[in-house]
């Protein structure tokens, strides 16, 4: 056997070796790992087209002798490019920033599912991660905050703390079958994250998009739930209660057209005026649960005796990040939502970003007088530590949800 065969049999064994490791440290990604071939290249690097993973013989071997788990790490970044399909870059997108984006954004979900080379990242790139906060955002979210100029550091400085392999691969985009390929391994570790108990739930950002079919009507009597929640306001209707139908008949046999008393035309009532409405995305949620939890809404938002005719009603979608925000002000703003809307995520499920955004939006006094929080989900995911000043109620499905993750400070519906 020659040099050059040699030379490339015993990386294809260090190879397998990181790959059995990884799979060791990550079980769900096996799937994952079988569908990245390997391939030598003829120039110095490590890249991936999203079929393969490219790597230079003689980098690969040196690497692999002076520093093991940094090449572990490298292929384990390497395959999230893949899972999340990164050579997709949007039309509005420049390269050069899309590019730091998606390395920020794999370097974030293998941080937060447990780094696999404790040497890495270096002290520029974990000052970056601190900046961007403790959950995984798209790389869509990342190019904002590079173009917002979030970062104190220069884009040379972040592309060199962040480099692992180049990106020029990615203009040879793999074919559709193996892009299915990729999404398919997405949903099944998302699936896998809730059958394993939740290990790692709620480190995997989705990508996908869908719509959500419609389900049967609910008997859930919401304004019992909301009774707590309601603030008394006059509103612009006949007040009937208060109405003296003698005086108004006797007014009308007495002076003809002319009635003594006539209805009020407003009343105190008391109702909602404010609301954040959240449903979870997730992969563990299925298209079905996701449509059910969407007319869950429409009864709880179509019943005229809960809400006053202008109402602020945030919808917000999230798996493990903010995927949608809809402020809907009245009834038929929402039948206009719904009938438009796409169901955006199918990633890992993480609470916490719904409740950041609810921060945000009252610091903006986007929110005023808000209330409370109902949370539609399967109950399992990465909840706050601490409670909110507000009320929450997570409304569960009783198929396979998880009642038992629901924090103390928190209400539990099932429907």
């Amino acid at each position: 056997m020659d040099t050059v065969s040699r030379q490339k049999r015993l990386c294809l064994q260090v190879l397998q070796n990181c790959r059995n490791e990884l799979c060791d440290l990550f079980p769900g990604l096996d799937a994952a790992f079988a569908i990245l071939q390997y391939q030598d290249r003829s120039e110095p690097g490590f890249a991936t087209d999203g079929e393969s993973l490219l790597y230079f013989p003689a980098e690969l071997l040196r690497l692999y002798a002076e520093n093991p788990s940094r090449l572990r790490h490298g292929y384990l970044h390497i395959l999230l490019h893949c899972l999340y399909r990164h050579w997709l870059r949007p039309a509005d997108a420049e390269p050069e920033i899309w590019n730091l984006a998606c390395d920020i954004a794999v370097e974030q979900v293998i941080e937060a599912a447990g780094d696999p080379d404790p040497g890495f990242p270096g002290a520029l790139a974990g000052k970056c991660l601190r900046l961007l906060g403790n959950f995984p955002l798209a790389a869509e979210t990342i190019v904002q905050r590079l173009e917002e100029g979030r970062f104190p550091y220069s884009l040379q400085e972040m592309q060199a703390a962040f480099f692992f392999d180049d990106h020029t691969g990615w203009e040879r985009k793999p074919t559709p079958a193996m892009q299915k390929r990729w999404e398919n391994a997405l949903l099944r570790i998302a699936g896998q994250s809730r059958k394993s108990g939740g290990r790692r739930r709620g480190v995997n950002p989705g990508i996908m998009e869908e719509e959500a079919p419609p389900q049967k009507s609910s008997r859930t009597d919401y304004r019992r739930i909301l009774r707590r929640f309601m603030i008394p306001r006059e509103e612009i209707e006949l007040d009937e209660d208060s109405f003296d139908y003698i005086y108004y008949h006797l007014g009308m046999e007495q002076y003809g057209s002319m009635p003594l008393i006539e209805p009020l035309e407003y009343k105190e009532v008391c109702r909602l005026e404010e609301l954040v409405v959240a449903i979870d995305t997730s992969g563990s949620c299925s298209g079905e649960a996701v449509g059910r939890f969407l007319d869950e809404t429409w009864e709880l938002l179509a019943g005229q005796e809960n809400f006053f005719r202008k109402m602020n009603v945030f919808f917000i979608q999230c798996d493990c990040e903010v995927r949608d925000v809809a402020l809907i002000r009245s009834r038929e703003e929402w039948k206009n939502y719904r009938r438009r809307i796409r169901i955006r995520g199918r990633g890992g499920t993480d609470f916490r970003p719904v409740f950041r955004e609810i921060s945000r939006l009252r610091e903006e006094r986007k929110l005023k007088r808000m209330r409370a929080l109902i949370y539609f989900t399967d109950g399992d995911g990465l909840y706050p530590l601490t409670p909110p000043d507000f009320e929450t109620i997570f409304v569960l499905l009783k198929e396979k949800c998880r009642p038992d993750l629901v924090p103390d400070w928190a209400m539990k519906l099932k429907i």
